[in-house]
């Protein structure tokens, strides 16, 4: 009966590791969940950067997105992120599933606003 209840509390006892770690550091369990979350659950998200704002310890990021407006806030690599995006820029995120409020998305790719855009975009705001 000992055995049992040894071996029922070590399963226990992993999986509540596991379940601490996935929420703590989840990039040390991703090539090992890989296998279990395919690829096509998680999708892109392209959005332009509306606003931007550090804060001592976290930056908070608002995107606009073709399925509506997200705020990404990051508590990790704050100083690379803020010099990298700036607002105007457009970012593409990668999101396990949409929503509105979302912590330390991964950053696939930031394209910087060109010139053109600028001057197009003061120019309609004149008229």
């Amino acid at each position: 009966m000992k055995a049992w209840a040894g071996l029922l509390g070590g399963f226990i006892l992993g999986f509540f590791s596991a379940v601490v770690v996935d929420l703590v550091a989840p990039e040390l369990l991703t090539p090992y969940t890989q296998t279990f979350i395919p690829a096509a659950q998680i999708e892109s998200v392209k959005g332009t950067v509306v606003k931007k704002e550090r804060d001592s310890n976290r930056l908070l990021m608002t995107l606009s997105t073709p399925k509506g407006v997200l705020l990404a806030t990051f508590t990790q690599k704050i100083d690379e992120i803020d010099l990298l995006v700036s607002e105007g820029y457009t970012a593409t995120i990668r999101l396990r599933t949409y929503s509105p409020f979302v912590e330390n998305p991964v950053i696939e790719r930031v394209d910087a606003a060109t010139a053109d855009q600028g001057s197009d975009s003061r120019q309609s705001a004149t008229q």
